[in-house]
């Protein structure tokens, strides 16, 4: 039998986490990660209305599992905002492809994070057999358990999505790795037993 246990406490989107008011052609960041231990997409927010969509920013940092990661987003167009599509659990650079004047820019988080993968159950038995328990420890959260194949693609649980109360559930076909995923700020633990691990 092997048990499994994953907690996250997501905070709230901060628009401003990382930096307030980025101009010209270097950003240095205030912050280099959203202090709850969870990795989050990153945004970038145009103060202005000028396009700024012909540039690129460098982002470099962890993901979940402290592995280094790195993405190349387009800035906004206007006065929108962008969102990375990898979760960074630290940001470490923010590196623009050319300035962008005296106009301004914020950098931070959504309330979109994840848990560090729990890897991996144990694929070696003849029935891969996962009971999960999920439970709501604190705040108002949106969450759900995920799982992945091969570490780049993700999918959410056929019945543990969209949650905001505790459930459970199970998985019966074999997954290389799970994690939990937030989409609102709050705190929810999972507990999992694998039979025959």
């Amino acid at each position: 039998m092997q048990r499994i246990t994953l907690s996250g406490n997501s905070v709230a989107v901060n628009l401003t986490g990382f930096l307030s008011n980025a101009t010209g052609a270097t950003w240095t960041l205030t912050a280099t990660d959203s202090a709850d231990s969870l990795a989050h997409l990153v945004t970038i927010r145009n103060d202005t209305a000028t396009d700024h969509s012909g540039k690129t920013a460098l982002l470099t940092g962890t993901n979940a599992n402290g592995h280094v990661l790195t993405e190349t987003i387009t800035l906004p167009a206007g006065a929108a905002t962008v969102t990375s599509t990898a979760y960074f659990k630290t940001l470490t650079t923010v590196v623009p492809s050319a300035t962008i004047g005296a106009d301004t820019m914020d950098i931070g988080w959504s309330a979109s994070s994840t848990t560090s993968w729990y890897f991996p159950p144990n694929t070696n038995t003849p029935e891969f057999n996962i009971g999960i328990g999920c439970r709501v420890v604190s705040g108002a959260p949106t969450y759900a358990v995920q799982h992945t194949f091969d570490g780049t693609a993700w999918f959410n649980h056929p019945i543990i999505t969209g949650q905001t109360v505790s459930y459970d559930g199970d998985y019966t076909t074999p997954v290389t790795a799970i994690r939990l995923q937030f989409t609102a700020a709050g705190e929810v633990s999972l507990f999992g037993i694998q039979v025959g691990a």
